[in-house]
C-alpha cells in the first residue's frame, strides 16, 4: 500500500495481482514523505502474543496500515480529504486464474502436494487453509468501487506505463518478476471441474460482475461461463 504525496496517488494493494512487483518498481521513484506500508517486524513484536500483521489488519489506527489494507481503513487513517483528492489505483486479476495462483503459492510455501480440484472441493481444506481472498475490500467500500483506476493484471505492463504517464511520475518503471514459484504450471482453466468453477464464481461474484471476468476456455474446449449459466463477456471496463 502506497500513499504518494509527491504524485498524489494511493496504491491500494490487492493480493495475487503483481502487487509486490509494482510496489518494488514504484518505490525508488517516490518522495521522501511518501508512505509505503510493509511487514517489517517492529521491535515490540517479540513481546506481543499477537502477530504484528494481524494487529495491522485489525487495528491500523494504532499499529499502522497493513500492505493489503482495505480502502475503508486507508480512508480512515489518512483522512477523507486526501483519500478523495488523490488518484486511487488498484490491480485486479481474473478470479479463476488468481485462485489457482493462490493455491499453488500455498502449496509451495507449505510443501503440500498439489491437487487443486480435490482440495478446493474439500470442506476441511477450505476451513483450515487460507484459500479465499478479499481483494474487493481493497478497492471498494460497501458495494461501490472507490478506486479511480483498476488496472488489469493480464495487461499490467501496458496499463502501468499509461498510469505513470498520466500521473507525471518521472523515471522508468520496470516491473520485476517476483515470486515465480511455479513457472511450468498448466493453464489455469485446466485445474477446474464444474464444481470448483462454480465455487469460485460464488466467492468472487462481485469482481466478476464489476469487470466482466470469465473462466477462459482452452483451445478446443467448450466456451466457459461465469458460473451463472450464461456465457460472460470477455472484457470489462477498467475503472
Amino acid at each position: 500500500m502506497i500513499v504518494s504525496h509527491k504524485y498524489r496517488f494511493i496504491f491500494l494493494r490487492t493480493e495475487k495481482t503483481g502487487g509486490t512487483s509494482l510496489e518494488a518498481a514504484l518505490r525508488p521513484l517516490l518522495g521522501a514523505d511518501d508512505m509505503v506500508s510493509d511487514m517489517t517486524r517492529p521491535g515490540w513484536a517479540r513481546y506481543s502474543p499477537v502477530h504484528h500483521g494481524a494487529l495491522k489488519r485489525s487495528l491500523p489506527d494504532l499499529f499502522g496500515l497493513h500492505p493489503h489494507a482495505s480502502a475503508a481503513q486507508v480512508r480512515r487513517v489518512i483522512g477523507r480529504d486526501l483519500f478523495d483528492r488523490y488518484t486511487k489505483v488498484a490491480v485486479e486479476r481474473n478470479p479463476w486464474d488468481r485462485q489457482v495462483s493462490l493455491y499453488h503459492h500455498r502449496c509451495w510455501k507449505t510443501g503440500r502436494r498439489a491437487d487443486f480440484d480435490a482440495d478446493m472441493r474439500s470442506i476441511l481444506y477450505r476451513n483450515t487453509e487460507y484459500c479465499r481472498l478479499n481483494n474487493w475490500s481493497a478497492y471498494a467500500i460497501g458495494g461501490r468501487v472507490v478506486a479511480d483506476r483498476v488496472l488489469r493484471y493480464e495487461r499490467l505492463a501496458d496499463e502501468v506505463a499509461k498510469l505513470v504517464a498520466d500521473l507525471g511520475i518521472s523515471g522508468e518503471v520496470e516491473l520485476p518478476r517476483k515470486r515465480a514459484y511455479a513457472p511450468d504450471r498448466p493453464p489455469y482453466a485446466s485445474h477446474y471441474s464444474d464444481a470448483t468453477r462454480d465455487l469460485v464464481a460464488r466467492w468472487y461474484a462481485r469482481e466478476i460482475a464489476a469487470f466482466g471476468y470469465r473462466l477462459e476456455a482452452e483451445p478446443g474446449q467448450t466456451p466457459a461461463c461465469d458460473g451463472t449459466g450464461v456465457t460472460a463477456p470477455a472484457g470489462g471496463a477498467t475503472a
